[in-house]
């Protein structure tokens, strides 16, 4: 088996951009995808030009953060304000039928122009928060890769079940992996490529090498694909980063420890699992 290491967020804080090329530099890391509505996102993109071998994606975004476009040209997703709204209230308007997709394309196009534009290679796209599975905008996440030839997209969730990030996390995971399982996965695998994604219910420093190592011998029971997606969010820890974002519960520089711990690269290499990214992907 072989394993793509991402981290996400890359461009949400200068904190998590010097964590993402020490990860790769130092560790495990094979990707990252680029949040480019984030406030170090053009810092990131400079960051992955000069990182050569560093295999960029797209972090789509459609809550919490600020626009590319103005607030006023998406007013279905943002009815006041100049955020982006929170996941929930993002889906309760999707599932009420008061989303315009028109202005989701428009945001998303210019997200995607905005890592293109500094030069940078798409290889693969994913979301915050996975809003790119929701209903409606699945379809729109699919014309962004069409339009732009970007191969990869983040589907299917594998991974054992667990009560480590507490009960609401769990309930959202079970939800989320059984709506890719058997609504969006079917329609992304005719169209564009996709990797099985693990990490949603860890993240934010609560994967542990023990763990990840058990989850890895465990998936070739539950997926037969060739390549599996490790999702991570490093970072530095910095101050920053803490305070803007205390409300994750995250703690990013877990996430650095274990991409660039030697033990789990030595015990990687013991069971004969390989590192890989999705443009070297099988």
């Amino acid at each position: 088996m072989k394993v793509i290491f991402n981290g996400d967020d890359f461009g949400l804080t200068s904190g998590v951009n010097r964590g993402i090329i020490r990860s790769f530099r130092e560790g495990l890391l094979t990707s990252a995808s680029i949040i480019a509505v984030g406030e170090a996102a053009q810092e990131a993109i400079s960051l992955a030009k000069d990182t050569p071998g560093l295999d960029t994606g797209l972090h789509l975004t459609l809550c919490d953060e600020r626009p590319l476009l103005r607030p006023r040209d998406l007013s279905s997703i943002i009815p006041s304000g100049g955020r982006f709204p929170s996941r929930n209230h993002l889906l309760k308007t999707i599932l009420a039928g008061r989303i315009d997709c028109r202005e989701v394309e428009a945001e998303w196009r210019a997200q995607a122009e905005a890592v293109l534009d500094g030069g940078i290679r798409i290889s693969h796209l994913d979301s915050h928060q996975f809003v790119h599975l929701f209903p409606g905008l699945l379809r729109v996440c699919l014309k962004i890769a069409r339009t732009y030839g970007i191969p990869f997209v983040r589907a299917a969730m594998v991974g054992p079940a667990s009560l480590n990030a507490g009960l609401r996390r769990l309930l959202q995971w079970t939800g989320l992996a059984f709506w890719s399982r058997f609504y969006a996965s079917p329609r992304l695998a005719s169209s564009v490529r996709t990797i099985p994604s693990m990490g949603f219910l860890r993240a934010g420093g609560r994967l542990t090498r023990e763990a990840l190592l058990r989850a890895l011998e465990r998936l070739p029971s539950r997926t037969s694909a060739a390549a599996v997606e490790v999702m991570l969010h490093p970072g530095t820890g910095d101050a920053h980063t803490l305070y803007t974002y205390r409300h994750w519960g995250y703690d990013w520089k877990k996430d650095l420890d274990l991409l660039t711990d030697p033990a789990l690269k030595e015990e990687l290499a013991r069971r004969g699992i390989q590192t890989t990214s999705f443009g070297e992907a099988p």
